[in-house]
């Protein structure tokens, strides 16, 4: 138990600082949940965006880096990446890209194809620009 000025002072397994979690352990587990968790509500704060048609999907693409993988990346730069805490991650931004373009069950596809499929989107629209 430490004291300072006669008080002791009580120790805590995890505490926020600076919008991250630090933990006891050093693991960045509880804060990439935290982060997930952050990202999802801002995720669904922007509903309407994802389920507009005036929207084009590439401009979806570009605010969910920018709106939502930002929340979920903040801070990840002092977190030790194991391959769990990147396995969430990738299921937390493939669960989002399937709903922007609307992949519902019982639609499969690979999240290979995921990937492809919305980075050729993305990079075909930045092509024509430099034309």
């Amino acid at each position: 138990m430490l004291r300072l000025n006669g008080e002791n002072i009580k120790r805590s397994s995890d505490f926020c600082y600076l919008g991250s979690v630090v933990a006891e352990d050093s693991g960045a587990s509880t804060d990439v949940n935290v982060r997930t968790e952050k990202a999802r509500g801002s995720f669904s704060k922007l509903r309407k965006v994802w389920l507009s048609t005036s929207i084009r999907k590439d401009t979806k693409i570009k605010i969910l880096n920018a709106c939502v993988k930002s929340v979920l990346l903040y801070g990840c730069e002092s977190w030790l990446v194991t391959s769990e805490i990147r396995r969430k991650i990738k299921i937390f931004v493939n669960r989002c890209l399937r709903y922007i373009l609307r992949i519902w069950w019982p639609n499969i596809i690979s999240n290979k194809d995921l990937w492809r499929v919305t980075s050729r989107r993305y990079k075909s629209r930045n092509e024509k620009k430099k034309i």
